[in-house]
Protein backbone atom coordinates (compact mmCIF):
# COMPACT_ATOMS: atom_id res chain seq x y z
CA UNK A 1 0.00 0.00 0.00
CA UNK A 2 1.31 3.42 -0.96
CA UNK A 3 1.45 6.21 1.65
CA UNK A 4 0.26 9.65 0.49
CA UNK A 5 0.51 12.71 2.76
CA UNK A 6 -0.22 15.68 0.47
CA UNK A 7 -3.40 16.84 -1.23
CA UNK A 8 -1.46 17.62 -4.41
CA UNK A 9 -0.25 14.02 -4.74
CA UNK A 10 -3.70 12.67 -3.89
CA UNK A 11 -5.16 14.87 -6.63
CA UNK A 12 -2.69 13.45 -9.15
CA UNK A 13 -3.71 9.92 -8.20
CA UNK A 14 -7.36 10.84 -8.67
CA UNK A 15 -6.56 12.24 -12.11
CA UNK A 16 -4.78 9.01 -13.04
CA UNK A 17 -7.87 7.08 -11.95
CA UNK A 18 -10.42 9.24 -13.75
CA UNK A 19 -8.26 9.11 -16.92
CA UNK A 20 -8.31 5.29 -16.59
CA UNK A 21 -4.59 4.90 -16.11
CA UNK A 22 -5.47 3.24 -12.79
CA UNK A 23 -8.58 1.11 -13.24
CA UNK A 24 -8.96 -0.24 -9.68
CA UNK A 25 -8.05 2.16 -6.88
CA UNK A 26 -8.68 1.81 -3.12
CA UNK A 27 -8.33 4.89 -0.90
CA UNK A 28 -8.09 4.66 2.89
CA UNK A 29 -7.70 7.46 5.42
CA UNK A 30 -9.15 9.05 8.56
CA UNK A 31 -12.60 10.66 8.36
CA UNK A 32 -12.92 14.32 7.56
CA UNK A 33 -9.72 14.85 5.56
CA UNK A 34 -11.38 15.32 2.17
CA UNK A 35 -11.29 11.89 0.55
CA UNK A 36 -14.73 12.34 -1.02
CA UNK A 37 -13.91 15.84 -2.20
CA UNK A 38 -10.78 14.46 -3.87
CA UNK A 39 -12.71 12.31 -6.33
CA UNK A 40 -15.54 14.81 -6.78
CA UNK A 41 -13.03 17.44 -7.85
CA UNK A 42 -11.90 15.36 -10.85
CA UNK A 43 -15.24 13.89 -11.94
CA UNK A 44 -16.79 16.25 -14.48
CA UNK A 45 -18.85 13.47 -16.06
CA UNK A 46 -21.72 11.38 -14.67
CA UNK A 47 -20.62 8.50 -12.45
CA UNK A 48 -22.02 5.74 -10.28
CA UNK A 49 -21.92 6.42 -6.54
CA UNK A 50 -22.74 3.52 -4.22
CA UNK A 51 -22.62 3.78 -0.43
CA UNK A 52 -24.37 2.78 2.77
CA UNK A 53 -26.93 0.01 2.46
CA UNK A 54 -27.77 -0.03 -1.24
CA UNK A 55 -28.66 -3.58 -2.23
CA UNK A 56 -26.42 -5.69 -4.49
CA UNK A 57 -29.33 -6.00 -6.94
CA UNK A 58 -29.62 -2.22 -7.15
CA UNK A 59 -25.89 -2.00 -7.84
CA UNK A 60 -26.11 -4.68 -10.55
CA UNK A 61 -28.98 -2.95 -12.35
CA UNK A 62 -27.32 0.47 -12.19
CA UNK A 63 -24.07 -0.92 -13.62
CA UNK A 64 -25.96 -2.85 -16.30
CA UNK A 65 -27.66 0.33 -17.50
CA UNK A 66 -24.40 2.32 -17.71
CA UNK A 67 -21.49 -0.15 -17.78
CA UNK A 68 -18.83 2.39 -18.80
CA UNK A 69 -19.35 5.12 -16.20
CA UNK A 70 -16.78 5.48 -13.37
CA UNK A 71 -17.80 3.60 -10.23
CA UNK A 72 -17.26 5.08 -6.76
CA UNK A 73 -17.88 2.87 -3.72
CA UNK A 74 -17.76 5.31 -0.81
CA UNK A 75 -18.20 4.10 2.78
CA UNK A 76 -19.37 0.61 1.88
CA UNK A 77 -18.68 -1.14 5.18
CA UNK A 78 -22.27 -2.40 5.29
CA UNK A 79 -22.11 -3.79 1.77
CA UNK A 80 -18.83 -5.60 2.46
CA UNK A 81 -20.74 -7.86 4.81
CA UNK A 82 -23.08 -9.04 2.04
CA UNK A 83 -21.89 -12.21 0.18
CA UNK A 84 -23.84 -11.27 -2.97
CA UNK A 85 -22.12 -7.89 -3.09
CA UNK A 86 -18.71 -9.45 -2.45
CA UNK A 87 -19.19 -11.75 -5.47
CA UNK A 88 -20.26 -8.81 -7.62
CA UNK A 89 -17.31 -6.71 -6.49
CA UNK A 90 -14.79 -9.46 -7.17
CA UNK A 91 -16.05 -9.59 -10.76
CA UNK A 92 -15.95 -5.81 -11.02
CA UNK A 93 -12.28 -5.78 -9.99
CA UNK A 94 -11.07 -8.57 -12.27
CA UNK A 95 -8.26 -7.84 -14.72
CA UNK A 96 -8.96 -8.16 -18.42
CA UNK A 97 -12.55 -8.39 -19.61
CA UNK A 98 -14.91 -8.01 -16.68
CA UNK A 99 -18.13 -9.96 -16.93
CA UNK A 100 -20.61 -9.09 -14.17
CA UNK A 101 -23.17 -11.79 -13.44
CA UNK A 102 -26.38 -12.08 -11.44
CA UNK A 103 -26.83 -15.65 -10.26
CA UNK A 104 -30.44 -16.30 -11.23
CA UNK A 105 -33.14 -14.90 -13.45
CA UNK A 106 -35.68 -12.86 -11.53
CA UNK A 107 -38.48 -10.48 -12.38
CA UNK A 108 -36.66 -7.88 -10.28
CA UNK A 109 -34.07 -7.58 -13.06
CA UNK A 110 -36.87 -5.93 -15.05
CA UNK A 111 -35.88 -7.38 -18.40
CA UNK A 112 -32.09 -7.14 -17.93
CA UNK A 113 -29.87 -10.12 -18.74
CA UNK A 114 -28.03 -12.06 -16.02
CA UNK A 115 -24.60 -10.96 -17.27
CA UNK A 116 -22.92 -8.04 -19.04
CA UNK A 117 -19.45 -6.68 -19.75
CA UNK A 118 -18.34 -3.72 -17.62
CA UNK A 119 -15.51 -1.34 -18.55
CA UNK A 120 -15.81 1.13 -15.64
CA UNK A 121 -12.83 2.35 -13.59
CA UNK A 122 -13.51 1.56 -9.91
CA UNK A 123 -12.68 3.58 -6.80
CA UNK A 124 -13.21 2.20 -3.28
CA UNK A 125 -13.13 4.77 -0.44
CA UNK A 126 -12.99 3.64 3.20
CA UNK A 127 -12.01 5.21 6.51
CA UNK A 128 -10.14 2.14 7.62
CA UNK A 129 -8.99 -1.17 6.25
CA UNK A 130 -11.26 -4.06 7.34
CA UNK A 131 -9.42 -6.78 9.23
CA UNK A 132 -9.55 -10.56 9.32
CA UNK A 133 -11.86 -10.99 6.33
CA UNK A 134 -10.37 -13.19 3.58
CA UNK A 135 -13.01 -12.08 1.05
CA UNK A 136 -12.31 -8.40 1.66
CA UNK A 137 -8.56 -9.07 1.55
CA UNK A 138 -9.01 -10.76 -1.84
CA UNK A 139 -10.94 -7.75 -3.12
CA UNK A 140 -8.41 -5.21 -1.94
CA UNK A 141 -5.54 -7.29 -3.26
CA UNK A 142 -6.88 -6.59 -6.76
CA UNK A 143 -6.67 -2.81 -6.20
CA UNK A 144 -3.92 -0.24 -6.30
CA UNK A 145 -4.23 0.87 -2.66
CA UNK A 146 -3.42 4.27 -1.11
CA UNK A 147 -3.38 5.26 2.54
CA UNK A 148 -3.98 9.03 2.77
CA UNK A 149 -2.82 10.65 6.01
CA UNK A 150 -2.21 14.38 5.49
CA UNK A 151 -0.02 16.28 7.92
CA UNK A 152 -1.23 19.15 10.05
CA UNK A 153 0.44 21.61 7.70
CA UNK A 154 -1.44 20.07 4.78
CA UNK A 155 -4.85 20.15 6.49
CA UNK A 156 -4.44 23.75 7.66
CA UNK A 157 -3.38 24.81 4.16
CA UNK A 158 -6.40 23.00 2.74
CA UNK A 159 -8.68 24.82 5.20
CA UNK A 160 -7.30 28.15 3.99
CA UNK A 161 -8.02 27.20 0.38
CA UNK A 162 -11.60 26.14 1.04
CA UNK A 163 -12.56 28.81 3.61
CA UNK A 164 -10.29 31.84 3.02
CA UNK A 165 -12.67 34.05 4.98
CA UNK A 166 -12.23 32.03 8.22
CA UNK A 167 -8.73 33.30 9.01
CA UNK A 168 -9.25 33.70 12.77
CA UNK A 169 -10.72 30.25 13.25
CA UNK A 170 -8.07 28.56 11.13
CA UNK A 171 -5.27 30.39 12.95
CA UNK A 172 -6.63 29.15 16.26
CA UNK A 173 -7.07 25.56 15.03
CA UNK A 174 -3.50 25.65 13.69
CA UNK A 175 -2.14 26.42 17.14
CA UNK A 176 -4.09 23.79 19.04
CA UNK A 177 -2.24 20.55 19.80
CA UNK A 178 -4.66 17.97 18.39
CA UNK A 179 -4.88 16.68 14.84
CA UNK A 180 -7.91 18.43 13.29
CA UNK A 181 -9.94 17.43 10.28
CA UNK A 182 -11.67 19.60 7.71
CA UNK A 183 -14.88 18.86 9.61
CA UNK A 184 -13.38 20.57 12.66
CA UNK A 185 -13.51 23.86 10.79
CA UNK A 186 -17.00 23.17 9.43
CA UNK A 187 -18.22 22.61 13.00
CA UNK A 188 -16.37 25.69 14.25
CA UNK A 189 -18.04 27.87 11.63
CA UNK A 190 -21.41 26.58 12.84
CA UNK A 191 -20.50 27.23 16.49
CA UNK A 192 -19.42 30.75 15.55
CA UNK A 193 -22.87 31.49 14.14
CA UNK A 194 -24.65 30.29 17.28
CA UNK A 195 -25.68 32.82 19.90
CA UNK A 196 -25.58 30.08 22.52
CA UNK A 197 -22.04 28.77 21.98
CA UNK A 198 -18.58 30.21 22.51
CA UNK A 199 -16.53 29.04 19.55
CA UNK A 200 -13.20 29.27 21.41
CA UNK A 201 -14.44 27.14 24.28
CA UNK A 202 -15.82 24.54 21.90
CA UNK A 203 -12.60 24.42 19.88
CA UNK A 204 -10.50 24.08 23.00
CA UNK A 205 -12.67 21.21 24.12
CA UNK A 206 -12.55 19.59 20.67
CA UNK A 207 -8.86 20.03 19.91
CA UNK A 208 -6.99 21.40 22.86
CA UNK A 209 -7.63 19.78 26.21
CA UNK A 210 -5.24 17.18 27.58
CA UNK A 211 -5.88 15.19 30.81
CA UNK A 212 -3.50 17.57 32.60
CA UNK A 213 -5.38 20.65 31.45
CA UNK A 214 -8.72 19.11 32.33
CA UNK A 215 -7.50 18.30 35.83
CA UNK A 216 -5.97 21.73 36.30
CA UNK A 217 -9.21 23.44 35.29
CA UNK A 218 -11.04 21.42 37.95
CA UNK A 219 -8.45 22.46 40.55
CA UNK A 220 -8.67 26.11 39.52
CA UNK A 221 -12.45 26.08 39.78
CA UNK A 222 -12.49 24.49 43.23
CA UNK A 223 -9.51 26.00 45.07
CA UNK A 224 -7.77 29.37 45.66
CA UNK A 225 -4.91 30.25 43.33
CA UNK A 226 -2.12 29.83 45.87
CA UNK A 227 -3.02 26.10 46.10
CA UNK A 228 -3.17 25.38 42.38
CA UNK A 229 0.47 24.46 41.80
CA UNK A 230 0.80 22.20 44.84
CA UNK A 231 -2.45 20.40 44.13
CA UNK A 232 -1.53 19.92 40.47
CA UNK A 233 1.89 18.47 41.31
CA UNK A 234 0.42 16.21 43.98
CA UNK A 235 -2.26 14.88 41.65
CA UNK A 236 -0.04 14.36 38.60
CA UNK A 237 3.48 13.85 39.91
CA UNK A 238 4.63 16.55 37.50
CA UNK A 239 6.85 19.56 38.17
CA UNK A 240 6.02 23.21 38.70
CA UNK A 241 7.45 23.80 35.24
CA UNK A 242 4.75 21.55 33.78
CA UNK A 243 2.17 23.38 35.88
CA UNK A 244 3.24 26.73 34.42
CA UNK A 245 3.03 25.38 30.89
CA UNK A 246 -0.53 24.15 31.40
CA UNK A 247 -1.70 27.10 33.50
CA UNK A 248 -2.08 29.67 30.69
CA UNK A 249 -4.04 27.21 28.60
CA UNK A 250 -6.30 26.24 31.51
CA UNK A 251 -6.93 29.90 32.35
CA UNK A 252 -7.92 30.56 28.77
CA UNK A 253 -10.40 27.69 28.84
CA UNK A 254 -11.83 28.94 32.13
CA UNK A 255 -12.23 32.45 30.72
CA UNK A 256 -14.35 31.07 27.92
CA UNK A 257 -16.74 29.53 30.41
CA UNK A 258 -17.39 32.73 32.35
CA UNK A 259 -20.29 35.02 31.42
CA UNK A 260 -21.26 37.37 29.99
CA UNK A 261 -19.12 37.27 26.87
CA UNK A 262 -16.30 34.81 27.45
CA UNK A 263 -12.94 35.39 25.84
CA UNK A 264 -12.23 36.65 22.31
CA UNK A 265 -10.44 34.75 19.57
CA UNK A 266 -6.93 34.23 20.95
CA UNK A 267 -3.60 32.83 19.91
CA UNK A 268 -2.70 30.24 22.55
CA UNK A 269 0.78 28.78 22.68
CA UNK A 270 0.93 25.12 21.66
CA UNK A 271 0.50 22.71 24.54
CA UNK A 272 3.92 21.05 24.92
CA UNK A 273 4.43 17.38 25.58
CA UNK A 274 4.51 16.90 29.35
CA UNK A 275 7.71 15.94 31.17
CA UNK A 276 5.77 13.08 32.70
CA UNK A 277 2.23 11.76 32.45
CA UNK A 278 -0.50 11.01 34.92
CA UNK A 279 0.49 7.37 34.63
CA UNK A 280 3.94 6.68 33.18
CA UNK A 281 2.74 3.28 32.00
CA UNK A 282 -0.29 4.73 30.20
CA UNK A 283 0.46 8.05 28.51
CA UNK A 284 -2.64 10.24 28.03
CA UNK A 285 -4.14 10.17 24.58
CA UNK A 286 -5.75 12.85 22.50
CA UNK A 287 -9.28 12.47 21.29
CA UNK A 288 -7.99 11.15 17.96
CA UNK A 289 -6.12 8.32 19.72
CA UNK A 290 -2.60 9.34 18.67
CA UNK A 291 -1.39 10.74 22.00
CA UNK A 292 -0.55 14.32 22.90
CA UNK A 293 1.52 16.04 20.24
CA UNK A 294 3.14 19.41 19.87
CA UNK A 295 1.42 21.63 17.32
CA UNK A 296 4.74 21.93 15.45
CA UNK A 297 4.94 18.19 14.86
CA UNK A 298 4.30 18.24 11.13
CA UNK A 299 4.94 14.55 10.75
CA UNK A 300 1.62 13.63 12.33
CA UNK A 301 -0.53 16.64 13.11
CA UNK A 302 -2.85 18.30 10.70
Amino acid sequence: MREVTTYERLHRNMLAWVKRKILRLALFGPPGVGKSQAYKSVLSQPYHLFSGRQSPLYVYKALYDAPDLPVVLDDISELLGDPAFIDLLKSLLETGERVIRWGTSTSKLEGRHTSFVCTSPVLIVLNKLPKNDPDVDAILDRCDAIRFEPTKVEIIARMREIFPESVDLIDLIAELPALPSLRTLVHAREWQESEDLNVVEELLSECGESPEVTLLVQIMEAHPEHEWCDRFMAATGQTDRSYRRHKAYAKQLLACRKPPNGCPIVRPSPLPVSDTTLDPQNPPERSDGHGIADADDTSRAA
